[in-house]
């Protein structure tokens, strides 16, 4: 990459009405915002260097070489945005996407796409990746992306007869399905949260929504049913369609919506709820929640591995226990049969109250057969 001049940075520090400071980073004075002290993105890293780069379009337009060539990986990449492959994407799948194609594009832009054919090329590329070395996970999606695109270049706009980068080791392991919140910590969050931040941990809580659905759910997707009502929407991830039953506490949330509100669930600021955001209010909830539990023992505290996402396994969890079928589970959930029965499955032999309620059955099961000898 190109070595990116920062000075122009225009740093503006306000405080919240909730009494948070923070601090916007706009690409010059006067220019957009690309960041802010509550995002999960790092100063320094290279999604910092990529927000600032895609905000000030002149730099951005010198870094990406020219597409004039048919045959330069740019113009292919070109080709593959362009392509049903790519649109057919979710919009924040795309958005993903672009941030690794971007990087990949003002890398090797001007080099020939022919130059992937080769084995040699794959030292280029784990070079281009190591600038990812920090975050395994990242460093994974972007072995994704190169696959996707050079696949589609081999097999669709056929600019590559073959390439090696296939069968790529991953770097990154995540199984949290054994991580659930327990009831305590829950009603500990909801004891020091405010209205809108109750809001978001009851979403992901009775509703399973995860922390990139929040934030999108309008009036339009309460439905009513024969016998109540359900939230009935496409999850933005997968595109896969969601039916959640609405229980007392959904019920509670969406009757005390402002009528002119468009989102069920906004930002403190009343702003259009995104992902990073969510996370972030549920992790500042969490902290204040243990904070409280210092000063007083008897209060519950709250794991600190514990994740806005992880409430989706607690839903789940409930649908298991309150006898719901796999294919309900499914359906709610926006799963598929498979993924389903696996991760339920885990989360079975980690809720300590599955553990009871088993215990209640054998017992009654066995009184019973005391009383019928």
């Amino acid at each position: 990459m190109a070595r990116v001049d920062l000075k122009g940075i225009h740093r503006v520090r306000k405080r919240l009405v909730t009494g948070a400071v923070v601090t916007y980073h706009y690409a010059y004075r006067g220019g957009p915002q690309f960041w802010k002290s509550t995002s999960e993105v790092k100063q320094g890293t290279p999604d910092y260097l990529e927000a600032f780069i895609r905000a000030s379009k002149p730099q951005l337009l010198a870094a990406v070489p020219s597409r004039g060539d048919r045959n330069s990986t740019s113009s292919v990449i070109a080709r593959y945005r362009d392509s049903v492959h790519f649109k057919k994407l979710g919009d924040r799948t795309k958005a993903d996407y672009e941030k690794y194609l971007l990087s990949f594009e003002k890398e090797f832009g001007s080099d020939p796409i022919a130059m992937f054919e080769e084995r040699d090329a794959l030292a280029e590329i784990n070079a281009w990746k190591n600038k990812w070395s920090h975050s395994p996970k990242q460093f994974d999606y972007a072995t994704s992306v190169v696959t996707r695109l050079l696949n589609w270049a081999r097999d669709t706009d056929v600019s590559i007869q073959v390439h090696h980068h296939v069968d790529v080791e991953r770097m990154y392991s995540s199984n949290r399905a054994d991580i659930v919140w327990l009831p305590g910590e829950l009603r500990a969050m909801l004891d020091v949260a405010t209205e809108r931040e109750s809001r978001i941990v009851i979403a992901a809580s009775e509703g399973g929504l995860t922390p990139q659905d929040i934030g999108i759910l309008t009036w339009n997707h309460v439905q009513k049913t024969p016998k109540g009502r359900r939230l009935f929407f496409k999850r933005t991830k997968t595109g896969n369609p969601v039916s959640i039953p609405v229980t007392p506490a959904l019920a509670t949330l969406i009757d005390t919506t402002p009528k002119e509100q468009k989102y069920l669930i906004v930002s403190l600021e009343g702003r259009k709820l995104t992902s990073h955001r969510a996370s972030q209010i549920t992790r500042d909830v969490k902290d204040r929640a243990n904070a409280a539990a210092e000063k007083h023992p008897e209060k519950v505290h709250i794991r600190n591995e514990l994740r806005l996402y992880d409430m989706r396994g607690t839903a789940a969890t409930e649908l298991l226990r309150a006898g719901c079928s796999l294919n309900e589970i499914a359906v709610t959930m926006g799963w598929g049969l498979r993924h389903a029965a696996n991760i339920i499955e885990k989360y079975a032999a980690v809720v300590p109250e599955v553990a009871d309620e088993v215990f209640a059955k054998l017992m009654s099961a066995r009184k019973h057969a005391q009383e019928g000898e």
